[in-house]
């Protein structure tokens, strides 16, 4: 009996671990399209309302859903109560946002391009420069999409598959 309760642990426990591997795969392509509205309420803010930076990224965190509000406000916070650059802000926000979502580093790529060249950059170029990040996010989204549906089925199937190899190696 205690081996049967055992057992029946064991395939729980990979089917979880596979299961929630699945969830990030699936959830990557959700926060890539989230941080495109973000960075597309961005580029309004600063494009057409001519908001101050700091400002604007607090608007955006409002607006934007998590995982991404979070990196906005950080940044804006940064920018208000810390002073620091605007490229050492959203590297910082980067980071805390690939460690707290699916998301990779090179699906962030294009919003630290963007970050170099806020404030250096007049609005037409500006202009320019978000509508590449947006293509690059969307790029990296139609991939995500496409890889989550293969892997995120992989993943579940190797969950459960591994559960019940181990249960019969150790019987």
């Amino acid at each position: 009996m205690l081996k049967l309760v055992g057992a029946m642990l064991l395939v729980l426990a990979t089917s979880l671990l596979g299961f929630q591997m699945a969830r990030a795969h699936r959830d990557r392509p959700r926060q890539l399209r989230s941080l495109i509205r973000a960075l597309t309420h961005l580029q309004a803010e600063v494009e057409y309302q001519s908001t101050p930076l700091p400002t604007a990224l607090a608007n955006v965190a409002e607006r934007a859903s998590p995982p991404c509000s979070s990196m906005f406000r950080r940044v804006s916070d940064m920018l208000m109560e810390k002073g620091a650059s605007v490229q050492a802000a959203f590297r910082s926000g980067i980071a805390e946002l690939v460690a707290d979502s699916a998301l990779k580093g090179s699906d962030c790529e294009p919003i630290q391009m963007v970050a170099e060249t806020l404030s250096t950059m007049d609005r037409a170029h500006l202009q320019t420069q978000f509508q590449l990040s947006i293509d690059a996010l969307m790029q990296a989204e139609q991939q995500a999409r496409e890889q989550g549906l293969k892997n995120a089925r992989l993943w579940q199937y190797m969950g459960v598959l591994t559960g019940v190899i181990l249960v019969i190696l150790l019987y």
